[in-house]
C-alpha cells in the first residue's frame, strides 16, 4: 500500500516540482555566490588602488626644510 502512494501520480508531480524548486535553488545560489566574489574582487582592487595612491601620495611629499616658513597661503592665528 506504501509502495503505491510512492508511484502514484501525486507523487510523481510532487517530486517534479521539489527537482525544479531544487534546480532553482541551485541557480540562485550560484548566482549570487559569483556576484558576491565579484563585488569583493572589485572592492579589494579599489582598497590596493586607494593604498597605493596613499604611498605614492606620502612620497611626493617635499621634506624639505628650508621650506618650512614659507606661505602656503592659507590665513592662521
Amino acid at each position: 500500500m506504501l509502495m503505491n502512494w510512492f508511484v502514484s501520480p501525486i507523487m510523481r508531480w510532487a517530486a517534479a516540482i521539489f527537482g525544479l524548486l531544487g534546480a532553482v535553488a541551485v541557480i540562485y545560489g550560484r548566482g549570487k555566490r559569483a556576484a558576491r566574489k565579484k563585488i569583493e574582487a572589485e572592492n579589494n582592487a579599489d582598497i590596493l588602488k586607494r593604498t597605493q595612491d596613499a604611498i605614492s601620495a606620502g612620497d611626493a611629499v617635499s621634506r624639505d626644510p628650508s621650506r618650512l616658513r614659507e606661505n602656503d597661503g592659507h590665513r592662521r592665528d
